[in-house]
C-alpha cells in the first residue's frame, strides 16, 4: 500500500505534544491543592499519550479497512454494551455518570460510541443507499440505532455530545445523499428531545439563559450561572498579543474551574497570547483542511463516509470547545480534540487521525492504480 497522507500524522502529534504542556502549565496548581502533587495531571496525560500513540501508529500501519468494515455492527453492539454499563454502573462526578471504572482505569464510553457510530453507519450506508432504499430500509434502521446511543448519552446525561453525535450522523446521512425530507423528520425529533432535556435539567437550561443574556446585553452573572465564562473571558483578554509567559498564568489559580480540560484554550491564550492562540487555530485549520483532501478523493463509499464523519467529528468538537471557551456558545463539556486533559476522548482523537491516514494510503494506492492502467491504454 501506498503511504498516506503524513500530515495526519504530524499534525496530531504536535497537538497532542502541545496538549500535554498545556495540561501541566494549567493543573499544577490543581494538583498541589488536591494530590499534593503538581505533576500529578501530567502524569496521567504522559501515560495516555503514549498509549495514544500506539494507537495512531496501529491504526495508520495496520488497520485493514476491509475487515474494520465488516466488524462495524460488532463494533456498534460492543459500544452500545458499554453504555448500558454505564447506565447501571457508571463512576457519578460532578452529577452525571458517565465513566466505567476499574481500580485505576476510567474509561468514558461516549468516546468509543460516537467512532463506532460512524463506522456503523458508513457500513449501512454502503449497502442501502437511502436513494435507494427509501426511508423505512434505508434510513430507519441506522436513525434507530444512533437514535439509541444518544438516548443513552443523555441518561447520563450529556446532552452535547449526543447533539455532536446527531449532528455528525445527519450530516454523514446527508453525504450518503438521503432525501432532505427524509432528514426533516430526525431533525424535528432532535429538536423536542433537546428542549425535553432541557426542561428536566435546570441547570442545563440556565446556562442557557446565561447565553442568551450575554449574547442580548453583554451582561454575566459573576458569581453565579456566568462565573467560568466570565473567568475564561478574563484570562483570553488579559493574555494579549504574546501572553503571560508559559506558567504565568493567574486564572488557573483556582479562578477558572476545568482549566486543565474544557476551558484549556482560556489559560493557552492567557499564557501565550494571541500569537499562540493563532498557532492552535493554524494547526487545526491545517489538520481539517488535509482530513477534507482525504474525503473529497475517497473513491470507495465506506471510505468516503467514514473518512466524513471523522473529519466532522473532529471539527464540530473543536469549534464548539472554542466557542463556548469565547462566549460564542452556552458553556458546555466539551474537550478541545488532542489538547484537553482526558484520556478516551485523546484515544478515540489519535484512533480518528490513524483511520483517516489510512484511509488517503488506499485513496494513494487507488489513483497509483489507475494511472497504471492508463499508462497501459486499459479502460
Amino acid at each position: 500500500m501506498n503511504r498516506g497522507d503524513r500530515w495526519l500524522i504530524v499534525l496530531p502529534l504536535l497537538l497532542t505534544a502541545l496538549g500535554v504542556i498545556m495540561v501541566y502549565s494549567s493543573s499544577a496548581i490543581l494538583g498541589i491543592t488536591r494530590y499534593q502533587d503538581p505533576n500529578y495531571f501530567l502524569a496521567r496525560q504522559v501515560l495516555r499519550a503514549a498509549l495514544g500513540i500506539a494507537v495512531l501508529w496501529a491504526c495508520a500501519r495496520w488497520v485493514d479497512l476491509r475487515k474494520l468494515e465488516r466488524a462495524a455492527p460488532l463494533l456498534m453492539a460492543v459500544a452500545v454494551a458499554l453504555l448500558l454499563l454505564v447506565a447501571v454502573l457508571g463512576h457519578v462526578s460532578n452529577g452525571a455518570a458517565r465513566w466505567l471504572r476499574y481500580g485505576f482505569v476510567s474509561v468514558q464510553p461516549t468516546d468509543l460510541g460516537r467512532l463506532a457510530a460512524v463506522v456503523f453507519l458508513a457500513w449501512w450506508l454502503k449497502r442501502n443507499p437511502p436513494a435507494e432504499r427509501g426511508f423505512v430500509r434505508g434510513l430507519l434502521p441506522p436513525l434507530a440505532i444512533v437514535g439509541l446511543v444518544a438516548a443513552l448519552v443523555l441518561l447520563q446525561p450529556n446532552l452535547s455530545s449526543a447533539v455532536l453525535l446527531l449532528a455528525t450522523g445527519l450530516v454523514v446521512l446527508y453525504l450518503a445523499e438521503a432525501p432532505l425530507a427524509h432528514l426533516a423528520v430526525p431533525v424535528g425529533a432532535g429538536l423536542v428531545t433537546v428542549a425535553a432535556m432541557l426542561q428536566l435539567h435546570p441547570y442545563q437550561m440556565q446556562r442557557v439563559a446565561t447565553y442568551v443574556r450575554f449574547v442580548l446585553t453583554g451582561a454575566l452573572d459573576q458569581r453565579g450561572s456566568g462565573w467560568q465564562l466570565d473567568q475564561s473571558l478574563i484570562a483570553i483578554g488579559s493574555g494579549g498579543w504574546f501572553g503571560r509567559g508559559l506558567g504565568g498564568g493567574l486564572q488557573k489559580y483556582l479562578f477558572l474551574p476545568e482549566a486543565h480540560t474544557d476551558f484549556i484554550f482560556s489559560i493557552l491564550a492567557e499564557e501565550l497570547g494571541f500569537l499562540g492562540s493563532s498557532v492552535l487555530f493554524a494547526l487545526l485549520a491545517l489538520l481539517l483542511w488535509r482530513c477534507m483532501r482525504v474525503v473529497a478523493r475517497a473513491t470507495d463509499s465506506f471510505h468516503f463516509l467514514l473518512a466524513g464523519g471523522l473529519t466532522l467529528q473532529i471539527g464540530l468538537y473543536a469549534v464548539m470547545n472554542l466557542a463556548v471557551a469565547t462566549g460564542l456558545a452556552p458553556t458546555t463539556g466539551l474537550p478541545l480534540p488532542f489538547v484537553s486533559y482526558g484520556g478516551t476522548a485523546l484515544l478515540a482523537n489519535l484512533a480518528a487521525a490513524g483511520l483517516l491516514y489510512r484511509i488517503s494510503a488506499a485513496n494513494a494506492s487507488a489513483d497509483a492504480l489507475m494511472r497504471e492502467r492508463w499508462s497501459r491504454g486499459l479502460p
